[in-house]
C-alpha cells in the first residue's frame, strides 16, 4: 500500500463569475446584431440591385426643360402657355399614370422567363414631389386668369410689378399739362414706361399739348407730392426729331393726352398701357409691350408691334396699310386701304373687314394670302377660317382648320389637313388647287363657266352636278374609275378653261354648280352720307283785298 503515490486531490467546483458571464452575453448580442445588420445589407444591396426607376421623372424635367426654353427664344407665348396648363394640366397625371402602367406591363411580361432576375420599379420620392408641385401649380393656374395688365386673378385683384407699391400704399392723384413747340416737318416720338398714350392730330396752332394724369401710392401725401414732381416728362430735340419721355418710377404711372398737328409723323413706345391713335395724316409707328393698341384714321402707312398675349389690336381706316409684328391676342382691321401684313402668334380671333390692298397673314400654324378683300376674314382660335368676297390670287396653308371660303374670284390654292375645305368660286373663275388630308372638301362652281378638273380621293366618294361623262355630246371626256379604295374623276366642262384640281384622303369630294355673283374690278367705295340742310318754307302768300 505504501508504494502507491498519493490520489489526486478532487478539483474544486467553479466559481460562478456574473462580470465573466454578462461580458460573454453581450459579446453574443453584439455579434448577432453585426449578423443582421450585414443580412440587412445585403438585402438592401440586393434590391437596389434589382430596382429600376421610373422613366416619369426623366420625361418630366425634359418637358419642362423644353417648355422653358421655348419660352426663353420667344418661340412660345407664355401667357398662351398659362392660359393653356390651367386647363390641360390634369392630362400630364393621366400621361404619367399611363406610363406607369405600360412600365408595369413590360416588367410583366419580362419577368416570365424563370431565368430573369426579378426587379420591381418605383418612382422616387423626387418625382412624387415634382408631380404635386406639377399639381398644385396647375390648381393655382386653373383658379387664376394668368395673364398680365387688365386681366384679373382672385376676385378681381390685379397682378402687375406695381401691386406691390399699390398694396402697401394710398392712391394720390394729380395733373399736370405743359406745351411744346412744334415747328412744321417735325416729326414726334413718345417713350412712356408706365400708363397710357391717347394722340390725335387735332392741334391747329403749331404746338404739341399735353395732359397728364398722374397716380402715385405713397403711404404719405408729402412723399407722394415729391415723386409726382418727379413724374414730369424730359422734352429732347434732334433737329426735326421732338421726343418726350416719362421717368420709369417704381408705383408710380402717367397716362398721357397729347393732341399734335395732325401732319407730324409719330412713334409711340409704351411699356405697361395702351396706346390710342387717331387723326393723324402722316406715318404712325407704335410699339406696345403690355397693353393694347388702336389706330384710326391714318392717313399714311402704320406699323404695330405688340408684344403681349393677352393684348389686342385694332385698326380702322388707314390709308397707307398698315404692318403688324409680334404676338397678341385679337385683331380687328377694318376699311384698310393699302397692304396688309400680320406676321407673329396670335391667340385670339383676328377679324379683317374691307381691304383694299393685298393680305398677307402668318402664323406658325396658317399662313394666308389675298390680293384684295372686299367682305370679311374670320379667323378663330380654334379651328374655323372663313372669308367672303376675296379676290385672287388666294393662297392658303393651314392644318387642323374647317375652311370656309365664299365668292372668291381668280386663282385659290388651299393646302390643309384634319380639316374641311368649303370653296363657292365667283367670277371671273381662276385655277384652283385644293388639296387636304383627312377632310371632305366641297367646291361650288359658276353654272355656266368653263373649266376643266381633276379630282382624286382615297377612302371616299366623289359627287358631281356636272354629268361628266363619256358620251359623245360632251364637249370633252370624262373619267370616273373605282379600283379598290381609290377614286378619281377628271374631264372638261363646256369649251375649258382654267384647271380645277382637287386631292384629298379619307374624305369625300363634291362639285356642285349654282349662280354665283361676281366680283367687281375695284372694290366698292364706302357710302358717302350727305346732309342738306333743311330749307325754309316760304310764307303763304296773304289775301289780296279787293278794291271798294
Amino acid at each position: 500500500m505504501a508504494a502507491y503515490p498519493p490520489g489526486v486531490p478532487p478539483t474544486p467546483p467553479p466559481v460562478y463569475d456574473y462580470r465573466t458571464q454578462r461580458r460573454i452575453a453581450r459579446d453574443q448580442a453584439r455579434a448577432q446584431r453585426a449578423a443582421f445588420r450585414a443580412q440587412r445589407d445585403q438585402m438592401r444591396y440586393e434590391m437596389r440591385s434589382h430596382r429600376r426607376s421610373s422613366i416619369v421623372g426623366p420625361l418630366l424635367l425634359i418637358a419642362v426643360g423644353v417648355i422653358f426654353l421655348l419660352i426663353e427664344t420667344g418661340k412660345l407665348d407664355y401667357h398662351a402657355f398659362w392660359g393653356w396648363y390651367g386647363r390641360w394640366w390634369p392630362a400630364l397625371l393621366v400621361i404619367a399614370g399611363v406610363v406607369v402602367l405600360a412600365e408595369w406591363a413590360l416588367d410583366q411580361y419580362y419577368l416570365r422567363d424563370p431565368q430573369q432576375t426579378p426587379y420591381r420599379r418605383s418612382l422616387g420620392g423626387g418625382v412624387v414631389t415634382l408631380l404635386l408641385l406639377v399639381g398644385i401649380v396647375g390648381f393655382v393656374a386653373s383658379q387664376a386668369h394668368l395673364h398680365i395688365d387688365g386681366t384679373q386673378w382672385f376676385y378681381g385683384w390685379h397682378f402687375n410689378p406695381d401691386n406691390l407699391d399699390e398694396f402697401f400704399g394710398d392712391k394720390h392723384e394729380s395733373d399736370q399739362t405743359m406745351d411744346v413747340a412744334f415747328p412744321a416737318g417735325s416729326s414726334l416720338a413718345i417713350v412712356n414706361p408706365r400708363g397710357d398714350v391717347t394722340i390725335s392730330g387735332t392741334s391747329d396752332d403749331d404746338r404739341v399739348h399735353i395732359a397728364i394724369h398722374k397716380q402715385v401710392w405713397e403711404r404719405s401725401d408729402s412723399a407722394a407730392d415729391s415723386r409726382a414732381q418727379q413724374l414730369t416728362p424730359s422734352t429732347t430735340t434732334d433737329g426735326s426729331a421732338i421726343t418726350l419721355t416719362m421717368p420709369a418710377l417704381d408705383g408710380a404711372r402717367a397716362d398721357l393726352v397729347i393732341t399734335v398737328p395732325a401732319a407730324a409723323a409719330t412713334t409711340v413706345n409704351a411699356n405697361r398701357g395702351d396706346i390710342h391713335v387717331a387723326s393723324i395724316k402722316a406715318p404712325v409707328y407704335a410699339t406696345a409691350n403690355h397693353g393694347d393698341i388702336e389706330l384710326s384714321a391714318i392717313t399714311g402707312p402704320a406699323a404695330a408691334h405688340i408684344n403681349s398675349g393677352s393684348s389686342s389690336i385694332s385698326a380702322h381706316s388707314i390709308s397707307g396699310g398698315i404692318n403688324i409684328q409680334g404676338h397678341a391676342e385679337d385683331i380687328t382691321l377694318t376699311d384698310i386701304t393699302g397692304p396688309v401684313s400680320i406676321s407673329g402668334d396670335f391667340f385670339g380671333s383676328t377679324h379683317l373687314e374691307h381691304i383694299a390692298g393685298p393680305i398677307h397673314f402668318h402664323t406658325s400654324r396658317t399662313d394666308f394670302q389675298l390680293a384684295r378683300l372686299d367682305g370679311e376674314v374670320e379667323i378663330s382660335p380654334d379651328s374655323d377660317l372663313s372669308a367672303d368676297q376675296a379676290v385672287g390670287p388666294v393662297v392658303l396653308t393651314t392644318r387642323d382648320r374647317n375652311i370656309t371660303l365664299d365668292r372668291i374670284a381668280g386663282d385659290v390654292s388651299v393646302t390643309n389637313r384634319n380639316g374641311t375645305i368649303d370653296l363657292t368660286a365667283a367670277p371671273p373663275l381662276g385655277n384652283i388647287t385644293l388639296a387636304d388630308r383627312n377632310g371632305t372638301i366641297k367646291t361650288t362652281l359658276p353654272e355656266h363657266a368653263n373649266f376643266s378638273v381633276q379630282a382624286e380621293t382615297s377612302d371616299g366618294s366623289i359627287d358631281n352636278d356636272f354629268q361628266l361623262s363619256t358620251s359623245a355630246s360632251q364637249s370633252g371626256a370624262s373619267k370616273d374609275e373605282d379600283r379598290e379604295n381609290h377614286k378619281s374623276l377628271t374631264g372638261t366642262v363646256g369649251s375649258g378653261g382654267p384647271m380645277i384640281r382637287i386631292t384629298t384622303s379619307n374624305g369625300d369630294i363634291s362639285l356642285h354648280k349654282a349662280e354665283v355673283a361676281p366680283i367687281p374690278p375695284t372694290p366698292p367705295s364706302p357710302p358717302r352720307i350727305t346732309l342738306t340742310p333743311p330749307t325754309t318754307p316760304a310764307p303763304p302768300a296773304l289775301p289780296k283785298l279787293k278794291k271798294p
